[in-house]
């Protein structure tokens, strides 16, 4: 590894982590030091990515140069907004964290699991160019064609031919959100040559970062300890997972880091009233549209929650007025500015997007209930999840936080359900493809709600037998 790709990346981290001390301040609990550190890989690398997007005129290795002088800049004020923040609120900004509870030994056999498998899907990545059709198709094409002609757009292929090919490029996917791939030129012009290797190392460590950035808010949302080192090893043991971060170029993995730090950190706020978790869930949330179509859908089905939890109950008709009408005024946006994500969706809605023959929604249905039950992508996530929905559903009824993950949880699975048994992609459940990968998304709070059900039980303590007198 070059060390102008390490250099790219340490200013990468220096951005994430930066946005968070403006935002957040300094962490000062371990829960926080841990959420930082997954936090600080999302927002830095897609940091990076738009501020790249601001030089589309410099092709090739001159792009990381042309960039760093942005990103310095982005770096020197938010430590400056975080630093006057922090002085307004304490005199002092000595970090203060409390002493944590002590684990058993054998908790680091579950670090050495992770850290394990972290080598591995690093090797994997590495090693292994792009080659999933999808990543090729959409991301990694775009940012391969920037590396050598410079940010050109892309055209649809009708506007593309009648220009005759010399504004730009075109290709099957060129309506894809781009800042993926942004960040992927990101680290191309790090390694100063397009190295799939190079560009591949950030899913493994957003890999990474989800795992810690998940049982960091947990402990945050008060789930002991021990439960979140036993669920972030879950996490990190799900196959289906552990392929997105060593299989690199796919955009779920990014998709699905973003929607559940943008609902953990809402939660913390609903929970705890910490304006600073509800700016980071904002940030999160606007970068969900940025990486996939599905990310607006994410987007929207969050925020309208967030504005119906919050309205007052004799004001609750009028804010689900608010929430159709914004609805109404982003399809309507969208469609003034020719945005690709709605005609993607009028596509998938009227069957133009799909071909071959229609699909039974009898077939499409046992063949997305037999990803989630019957394959080994999950392991038994999904049969633990409702049993323990049964087990603990009392506390849907009491604890607020718990109630509202639920219920995003549900809602993303049903649409998800409706998407792929009475719309045409159904074909695409039908053929076990795009089903699992968009499941992929909601994994992460899938495990979180399980957090934080299982929150307040008490596991009976191993008693020690008493000495012979």
């Amino acid at each position: 590894m070059s060390m102008r790709l390490l250099l790219g990346w340490l200013c990468s981290l220096l951005l994430g982590g930066s946005i968070w001390f403006a935002v957040a301040g300094l962490p000062r609990r371990w829960s926080d030091a841990l959420a930082v550190s997954g936090y600080a890989v999302l927002l830095g690398v897609l940091g990076s990515g738009l501020l790249v997007g601001l030089r589309r005129d410099v092709p090739g290795e001159g792009i990381f140069l042309a960039t760093l002088p942005l990103l310095g800049v982005a770096i020197v004020v938010l430590l400056g907004v975080g630093y006057w923040r922090s002085r307004r609120a304490s005199p002092a900004l000595a970090v203060t964290v409390p002493p944590a509870e002590s684990l058993p030994r054998w908790c680091w056999v579950l670090l050495a699991l992770i850290t394990l498998r972290f080598a591995f899907v690093l090797d994997e990545a590495i090693l292994r160019p792009v080659f999933a059709w999808d990543a090729w198709n959409a991301w990694s094409l775009k940012a391969k064609t920037w590396f050598s002609l410079g940010q050109v757009p892309y055209l649809e292929p009708s506007a593309w031919w009648q220009d005759g090919g010399s504004a730009g490029r075109t290709a099957l996917a060129w309506r894809y959100p781009e800042l993926l791939s942004r960040a992927e030129l990101w680290f191309a012009g790090a390694a100063g040559a397009w190295n799939e290797g190079a560009v591949a190392t950030a899913w493994p460590v957003l890999w990474l970062a989800l795992i810690a950035g998940c049982a960091g808010q947990w402990m945050a949302l008060g789930v002991p300890r021990l439960h979140s080192l036993i669920l972030a090893y879950m996490l990190a043991s799900l196959p289906l997972l552990s392929v997105h971060a060593g299989l690199a170029g796919y955009a779920d993995l990014w998709v699905a880091a973003a929607l559940s730090f943008a609902v953990l950190s809402w939660l913390r706020w609903v929970r705890d009233g910490d304006r600073a978790q509800l700016l980071l869930a904002v940030l999160c949330t606007v970068l969900l549209p940025l990486l996939k179509f599905e990310g607006a859908v994410w987007a929207l089905l969050l925020v309208g929650l967030a504005l119906l939890v919050q309205v007052p109950v004799r004001w609750r008709w009028v804010g689900l007025g608010v929430g159709a009408l914004l609805v109404v005024v982003a399809v309507i946006g969208s469609w003034l500015l020719q945005l690709p994500w709605l005609t993607l969706v009028g596509d998938t809605l009227s069957g133009a997007a799909t071909s071959g023959d229609d699909v039974s929604r009898v077939t499409a249905a046992f063949a997305f209930v037999n990803g989630l039950f019957g394959q080994n992508n999950w392991h038994l996530l999904w049969p633990l999840l409702i049993a323990c929905v049964i087990w603990r559903r009392d506390v849907l009824f009491r604890q607020r936080d718990a109630a509202l993950l639920g219920l995003l949880v549900a809602g993303g699975l049903t649409a998800l359900l409706c998407l792929f048994v009475f719309t045409p992609a159904a074909k695409w459940a039908a053929s076990e493809t795009a089903a699992n990968r968009l499941v992929l998304h909601w994994v992460p709070l899938a495990l979180s709600l399980l957090a934080l059900l299982l929150r307040d039980v008490q596991w009976p303590a191993r008693t020690q037998p008493s000495s012979p007198r």
